[in-house]
């Protein structure tokens, strides 16, 4: 088979599985195919090329949608060309562009030339390139009642942009959608406003850019600093990673005043608080505060089914219910871990040829390490803490200020700080309507405490293995 012909059909196949626009525009109309290589085991990998890094990346993830949509519409298309249908695999490999010119100028007017690209593109040589992912949309996030307020907000911030929540900060554990729910503004913006000038980038990469503008010298640097002020709308992932990097947290520090104070919209990420973060300087902590701050949390159950059913739509997939609610009861770490599962469960289910059923999924479920278990919830906490040192619910949620009690209620709040998703506010409800500054309080004494307190260590132990047995 010709590798191109090949490419082209398979093409024709995705267009029915992958949504048109931006999704299919820069995740397939960007790849070239080069070759194709036959394998030992009787498949065939075609071999393609994009000059987009951040393309190459998500080729490169056998769980992601483009990856899976291929192996079908590989199938289909060698069914078609050759009436029999042939394992494909793809292989994306990124190749660095080469800037080319579509004219042959005058020896005068090209030496001009390239010295005005060297005064006004010098950024683009080495400044990381922004490509959002077009999956990570406002209708293709599913948010919990927890999540609605976070929900609500970035759509808010994507309708009027550096106008009312600047910054917005989008904080909470790992995998849980805050890039999600991020790049969806990005989406939202540029779906609206196709021209907008629209930036994300983690903190590694502004941190790797400036490093080596200062490396490059004065022009360099000053072209970094007009690229990145100049944006309408900077995205910033994980900015808890600026902690204790001066000369870095300095620049952005700059970057952040010029971008506000044009109107133009931040959005940041962050495992927490600001004010949580170690090492990041006041000045920081106080403009990164000066927006909004939304907290995103794990999801329950009633979502993580709603988030798998989505996702099993979206796929054309039919995948039975009970299945589905097998899945969702069995992982409860997070969206991330939540979906890579389901994809691993799909992709043996479909290539294996075995029946979709809930008694498969618990076999391959428990093969990766998951199976059903018990939620650990404030309520579990706060039983195993109040039986832990003889004292009832009642008084852990109650206002006695006795060392008696104070003590095990804060190690109940910090465990469940620890062991759940939920939110300063939230665990502060739980205890009796106490305020979140005094969650932040008694979590901050206990994780000190125990540095130097063996014997509170041990307890707090003895407490996590209690709740992880039941």
């Amino acid at each position: 088979m010709d590798p191109i012909q090949l490419w082209n059909a398979i093409k024709q196949e995705l267009r029915k599985s992958i949504s048109q626009g931006f999704s299919f525009t820069n995740y397939v109309d960007t790849l070239n195919p080069l070759q194709l290589v036959e394998n030992e085991n009787n498949t065939v990998t075609l071999q393609l090329t994009t000059t987009y890094e951040p393309v190459a990346s998500e080729w490169l993830d056998t769980n992601s949608s483009y990856y899976q949509a291929f192996m079908q519409a590989a199938m289909t298309a060698t069914l078609n060309l050759t009436g029999k249908p042939t394992f494909i695999i793809p292989s994306v490999t990124y190749v660095s562009p080469t800037p080319t010119t579509l004219f042959d100028l005058p020896d005068d007017q090209e030496s001009e030339t390239t010295e005005y690209q060297k005064n006004t593109n010098l950024a683009s040589e080495f400044v990381t390139q922004s490509i959002l992912n077009p999956e990570f949309r406002f209708e293709t996030f599913v948010s919990s009642d927890e999540n609605r307020e976070a929900y609500a907000v970035a759509q808010a911030v994507a309708d009027k942009p550096g106008t009312q929540w600047n910054p917005l900060l989008i904080y909470g554990g790992v995998g849980l959608g805050k890039t999600h729910l991020m790049q969806a503004i990005g989406n939202k913006v540029l779906e609206r406003t196709p021209n907008a000038n629209v930036k994300f980038i983690t903190t590694e990469d502004f941190i790797n850019d400036f490093t080596e503008a200062l490396r490059r010298g004065q022009k360099e640097t000053e072209a970094f600093k007009r690229e990145y002020r100049s944006t309408d709308l900077l995205m910033v992932d994980d900015v808890q990673f600026l902690a204790g990097k001066e000369k870095i947290q300095e620049e952005f520090f700059n970057t952040f005043n010029a971008i506000t104070r044009e109107n133009h919209q931040i959005v940041l990420t962050s495992d927490k608080l600001p004010k949580e973060i170690p090492g990041l300087e006041m000045r920081l902590v106080t403009r990164f505060g000066q927006g909004y701050s939304a907290n995103i949390t794990k999801p329950d159950l009633p979502t993580r089914v709603a988030i798998l059913r989505n996702k099993s739509d979206l796929e054309n997939l039919s995948i039975p219910n009970d299945v589905i609610d097998e899945i969702a009861a069995a992982v409860d770490t997070n969206v991330r871990d939540l979906e890579g599962v389901f994809n691993q469960v799909v992709g043996k289910m479909r290539f294996s040829n075995v029946p979709i059923t809930v008694e498969t999924a618990r076999t391959i479920l428990e093969t990766m390490n998951f199976k059903r278990q018990r939620a650990i919830t404030i309520p579990l906490i706060q039983e195993a803490v109040a039986n832990f040192f003889n004292v009832t619910v009642q008084d852990l949620n109650g206002k006695k200020r006795n060392k008696e009690i104070v003590v095990p209620r804060q190690i109940a709040m910090y465990i469940a700080r620890e062991l759940t998703q939920d939110s300063l506010p939230q665990i502060g409800r739980a205890f009796g309507g106490k305020d979140h500054t005094t969650v932040m309080h008694s979590t901050e004494k206990i994780e000190n405490a125990i540095e130097n307190d063996s014997i509170l260590a041990e307890q707090v132990q003895k407490i996590r293995e209690e709740l992880s047995n039941r």
